[in-house]
């Protein structure tokens, strides 16, 4: 059966891997990188630090087994947005007339031309208005790991200005954990300015 939650032990290896032979690394070569094979029949078993990161025919190129990473990464990386998203559905709580805006495939555009390893996740009013009820959040989640950075404003004040840096940029042991640590900290921010206009 497949996973539905992305395989947190194999995004870090995998992102570990593709670092060791991407940019400034190129030139690194596969036992500096701490990147092992073993040949089974007809391909090659690629592991980083014992875990297996990608499988690779006989005969392939540095930047086949870049992109094999990045392809597989793309596969757990998916799984992670999607717990995210799901999450922030569930627990957000958000004013009238918002909604959020998930930029998946671009992110995951990046992902294969770059190695991009970022999620833009955007809330904010469904139609632009000069209402003073508007507010906006960025959540910008990472791929390798559970983490984020958050961004909240209103009228260009900074929502979050009163909040630990740990609200700001948050870290869990899952995607799931992490969609209702920012959930809640985006709903305080929402809240405590509503609070502040009817005051």
């Amino acid at each position: 059966m497949i996973s539905t939650r992305p395989n947190l032990t194999y995004l870090k290896a995998a992102w570990a891997a593709h670092a060791g032979i991407s940019a400034e690394n190129c030139k690194q070569s596969y036992d500096d990188a701490g990147i092992t094979f073993e040949r089974v029949n007809h391909s090659w078993i690629v592991r980083k630090d014992n875990t297996l990161v990608s499988t690779m025919p006989l005969r392939y190129t540095r930047h086949e087994l870049r992109m094999g990473f990045l392809g597989r990464i793309e596969m757990e990386a998916r799984k992670a947005a999607a717990e995210m998203e799901g999450g922030l559905l569930r627990d957000l709580n958000l004013p009238e007339d918002h909604g959020m805006i998930v930029e998946l495939e671009e992110a995951m555009r990046h992902l294969r031309r770059r190695g991009s390893r970022a999620l833009t996740i955007l809330v904010g009013p469904s139609v632009l208005t000069a209402t003073a009820e508007q507010v906006y959040a960025e959540i910008r989640v990472f791929l390798d790991a559970p983490r984020a950075c958050l961004y909240a404003h209103r009228r260009g004040a900074d929502l979050l200005a009163n909040a630990s840096k740990r609200q700001r940029h948050p870290r869990a042991g899952t995607y799931g954990e992490l969609a209702s640590q920012v959930a809640a900290t985006i709903n305080q921010a929402f809240s405590e300015a509503f609070l502040t206009e009817a005051a």
